[in-house]
């Protein structure tokens, strides 16, 4: 092993993953990932409101602190990096990087000129691991890769170039299934893209038992002649059998090859859930059809009507961002050569179940995991860092169309059907009846047998010969509060115990905050002293 060491990190909305690569070699030596994100909240948005509210600075603190905890996991010599590269949505990238944020929070022109907002170019960038922050040589340096435009960060040209259909004739979908899930149809090199915030359920998070994709979570689930077969993620994060279940009762049928008990849930598990439970009327939408009205699992874990609400507003999410795109592009979804599945997320899935709630169109032919490309993309960046100006070049030529849904009146008129599939039971039959009303093309057919491809084993296809490395992080907002009366209305309050009080200082712990999206803290307080804005970063050491 050489003394020369790079680092490739990808800022996820729920989460960080870094790898260090020895040079000499060009081999990954080692992973350390996070299972939250350090900033408050459980989805992009969250972050994005927090740090215009409580400040840029203080959010790009907090985030680099978490950074340089993982980097420090990585069992390397930090003082022999000589290079780093970062990948990301543009949030992510734009906190990291400590610059302007307020242009992705306020949409048009005219809006950016009333609030005086300078838009960054966001171009291909090398700076220094001094100016960012980062605890490694002080000659690193750091590389930045491209977005496409302000709402199409890296992550989605990551998945775009990764999958390899700008090169290609036809049409493809491509998806990076996270919480703000980047999809892109490309037809012909030409790219429609769209951002569909699919919610944390789909990573597990506002799920009862969820967790996010680590070792001892379930991941998988199969129907078999006598009951559900649990599948769990093993350390190396390979999917491993574990019990057969009863999920009506959670009567564990058939001991399996895997002695571990299950810490909890991924959405990839509460996918496959959902789609055998719709499979054999154990969910008639919305309800569960179990006694206690949940889904038993393994021991303690299990699924509630509540759970399977949130991930039927997710599912919706995509299915809807599926059409809307289809719509713009003048395409219908059975036209769709291959489909492309990215991410942590996306790979784990099985998309034969995917296929059957929505997730990815039914009528998917040839299917294709590709994993983590984000991460992909900024190890291929370190080994090689002539490949940004590459990157430029793509984004700077690269032909599309975005489609911001949250304005679009398509994308409003079928997701009000979706939250009506996953909250009322409309029948499907329905559901396309309304479609045609509105003008557009019905939900295609189901295709019986498609063809599966999947790339790699897992979504990180080589962790090193150090492994993985699960990296607990934990930063601590403190502040006080004048004609506080120390009721502790807001501690009792707080759905994720992130708040406590001693001494009269108020503490928030900022991965386990739901942020912005909550204040339950701030409308609890009776006498109304509570600000969630008057937080300030210090350094704390960790609960």
């Amino acid at each position: 092993m050489s003394d020369r060491y790079a680092i490739a990190i990808d800022i996820g909305t729920s989460g960080i993953r870094a790898q260090a690569l020895d040079l000499g070699i060009s081999e990954v030596i080692s992973t350390a990932i996070t299972l939250r994100h350090p900033l408050p909240g459980a989805n992009v948005v969250d972050h994005l409101h927090f740090a215009i509210t409580v400040g840029r600075e203080t959010a790009h603190y907090l985030l680099i602190e978490a950074i340089n905890d993982v980097i420090k996991n990585l069992n390397i010599d930090l003082r022999n990096v000589e290079r780093t590269a970062v990948c990301g949505n543009p949030i992510q990238i734009s906190l990291f990087h400590n610059v302007e944020i307020r242009d992705l929070a306020y949409w048009g022109e005219h809006a950016l000129e009333r609030l005086e907002i300078t838009q960054p170019p966001r171009n291909a960038t090398v700076t220094s691991s001094e100016e960012i922050g980062l605890e490694i040589s002080k000659k690193a340096e750091i590389y930045i890769p491209p977005a496409i435009k302000h709402e199409i960060g890296a992550d989605a040209l990551a998945m775009l170039i990764k999958s390899g259909v700008l090169e290609k004739k036809g049409i493809y979908l491509v998806s990076d299934f996270g919480t703000n899930a980047e999809i892109g149809l490309v037809i012909d090199g030409e790219v429609y893209s769209c951002s569909a915030a699919a919610g944390p359920a789909i990573e597990g998070q506002m799920i009862e038992k969820g967790r996010l994709a680590s070792p001892g979570t379930i991941c998988d689930l199969e129907l078999t002649d006598n009951g559900w077969k649990i599948r769990i993620l093993d350390e190396n994060l390979i999917a491993r059998d574990g019990d057969v279940v009863d999920p009506s009762s959670g009567k564990v049928i058939q001991s399996g090859n895997i002695n571990k008990k299950a810490i909890g849930i991924t959405g990839t598990g509460v996918i496959a859930a959902y789609s055998l439970g719709l499979r054999t009327g154990l969910i008639s939408l919305p309800k569960i059809k179990s006694k206690d009205h949940r889904i038993h699992l393994q021991e303690d874990i299990y699924l509630t009507e509540e759970d399977i609400e949130n991930i039927g507003k997710a599912l919706g999410a995509f299915r809807a961002a599926h059409l809307t795109l289809a719509e713009e592009a003048d395409i219908f979804l059975d036209e769709i050569d291959s489909t492309y599945m990215a991410g942590a997320s996306g790979f784990y899935v099985d998309p034969n179940k995917s296929l059957n709630v929505g997730q990815i169109p039914p009528s998917s032919k040839e299917i294709y995991q590709i994993g983590n490309t984000s991460l992909a993309m900024a190890r291929d960046i370190v080994l090689n860092p002539a490949l940004l100006d590459d990157l430029q070049k793509i984004a700077d030529e690269m032909r599309g169309k975005h489609i911001t849904l949250a304005t679009s009146r398509t994308f409003e008129k079928i997701y009000s059907l979706e939250l009506s599939v996953s909250q009322q039971g409309m029948p499907f039959w329905m559901y396309n009846d309304w479609l045609a009303r509105y003008g557009f093309q019905k939900i295609p057919p189901k295709v019986s047998d498609p063809n599966i491809h999947r790339i790699f084993e897992k979504d990180i296809p080589e962790l090193g010969k150090y492994g993985l490395k699960i990296v607990e992080i934990g930063s601590i907002l403190t502040t006080g509060f004048e004609r506080c009366i120390n009721c502790l209305k807001c501690v009792e309050n707080c759905p994720e115990n992130a708040l406590t009080i001693e001494n009269g200082e108020t503490k928030v712990r900022t991965d386990l905050c739901s942020g912005m999206a909550c204040l339950r803290c701030e409308l609890s307080c009776p006498e109304k002293v509570f600000k969630y804005r008057d937080f300030l970063a210090k350094k704390e050491q960790k609960e």
